[in-house]
């Protein structure tokens, strides 16, 4: 049974949803965050490979100046992603109702039928007139927002993980170039203050600065849990990303369909979990069609949706707390745990929501949980004065130059571009 909401945590989440029309309003009104007399801001980059498939796909070479063109192909049979989760176990016990998952992003379509009434108006931090964030010129947040929310659809094999969230669309790019550490931190920020519960962010940056910080204590401190994506320079020197490196954030990393790490997806002791990121189906950001692609950008939604079953049927469990039951309930490698290709293994939709353990015993909560050796599961800069470059968490065509100062980092993939959903390694059928 779920435990009881309690009395603190509804009246706090009353409180913030309370404020949900206010910040809008006042948010929509705020200006774009610049750097400094003199300093560029970095440009965002998307962590996306283009499903791998090389060339210029639907998202080859948009920019800012234009919007990506949407697809008119249809998914029609289960992806493999969704098909290895099988998420649908879950929705007999919870869809994730009355969870709101804010998405740290270019913004969410609206109109794209499998998310229709699923996304709240949102904040733009961005632009320079602010206002909602409800649309998507770019495609990468709507891509993310689907792999989380999107409805089950006759004669439609993609669905949402947990189909019964509000998305709230926080804009902090506009395309793949004008993305940054700051615009991540303010977005943050409105995000909690918006009312979140939990906050996808597929982008990252390679410098911990210090707005970034204190808003990533901001959420910890409100009981928002951050699922990061882990970034896809692993072959780029393997740098560290943030706000997945940071420890109150749950970090992932990608899998291919037999399981193995990307080989794109980053690695570290700050890892936490893995998740389908290669060949993935997504939401166009118009009509009803779908797109391809890969990247650690994909990872994390998978993750994210997964913390919203957990929120929405245990909601007397703190942020640590549902990070810690979905590193406890992972498809565990054979290995040290947590290990740093793997952290504690591939997020496991059922076991995460239906598990009954001693939360003592468990070490739930526990902020640096002891190594243990478990066998193979077969059960279900800090220069505050600068911008800091973001990169997006996919890998293809839309990821981006990030330059800080001279230096300019172009992730692997950066010149590839999106591949049609005909492309996609078919599944079984659709119901």
């Amino acid at each position: 049974m779920p435990e009881k909401l309690s009395t603190h945590r509804r009246s706090r989440r009353a409180a913030r949803l309370a404020l949900v029309a206010a910040t809008l309003a006042t948010l929509a009104t705020l200006p774009a965050l610049s750097a400094p007399a003199g300093v560029a801001p970095a440009a965002t980059s998307l962590q996306s490979t283009g499903g791998g498939n090389g060339g210029n796909g639907i998202f080859g070479g948009a920019g800012p100046e234009r919007c990506t063109p949407p697809s008119g192909q249809l998914q029609r049979s289960v992806p493999w992603a969704q098909d290895r989760l099988t998420p649908k176990r879950v929705w007999p016990l919870t869809r994730g109702e009355d969870v709101i998952v804010a998405v740290i992003d270019t913004g969410v379509s609206a109109s794209v039928p499998q998310l229709e009434g699923k996304v709240l108006p949102g904040v733009d931090v961005v632009n320079p007139d602010g206002g909602p964030a409800d649309d998507d010129c770019f495609g990468h947040g709507t891509f993310v927002a689907g792999i989380i929310a999107a409805e089950p659809t006759d004669g439609i094999g993609l669905s949402g993980v947990a189909p019964g969230v509000l998305i709230l669309p926080i804009r902090q790019a506009n395309s793949a170039q004008d993305g940054t550490s700051d615009g991540m931190a303010a977005g943050i920020r409105a995000a909690v203050d918006s009312g979140a519960d939990i906050i996808n962010i597929s982008a990252s940056s390679f410098f911990p600065s210090p707005p970034l910080r204190e808003a990533v204590s901001y959420a910890t401190a409100n009981d928002v849990l951050i699922v990061a994506a882990a970034s896809n320079e692993a072959q780029e020197g393997n740098p560290k990303a943030y706000p997945a490196a940071f420890p109150e954030v749950l970090a992932v990393g990608a899998i291919d369909r037999d399981g193995n790490i990307s080989e794109f997806s980053e690695t570290g002791d700050f890892l936490d979990l893995v998740a389908p990121g290669l060949n993935i189906a997504g939401l166009s950001r118009l009509g009803g069609g779908h797109v391809e692609d890969s990247g650690t950008s994909y990872a994390a939604p998978f993750v994210t949706g997964v913390a919203a079953l957990v929120r929405a049927y245990h909601p007397g469990l703190s942020a640590a707390e549902v990070k810690r039951r979905l590193e406890l309930t992972a498809d565990h490698p054979a290995k040290l745990l947590p290990d740093r290709q793997a952290g504690w293994g591939v997020v496991n939709p059922y076991a995460a929501v239906t598990t009954a353990f001693n939360p003592a015993e468990a070490g739930i909560g526990l902020p640096n949980p002891t190594p243990i050796d478990l066998p193979q599961r077969t059960a279900a800069g800090d220069d505050s004065a600068k911008a800091m470059a973001v990169a997006f968490g996919g890998i293809g065509a839309l990821a981006t130059l990030a330059v800080i100062g001279a230096a300019v980092v172009v992730p692997r993939g950066t010149r590839r571009g999106w591949a049609p959903a005909r492309r996609c390694n078919p599944g079984r059928s659709a119901a």
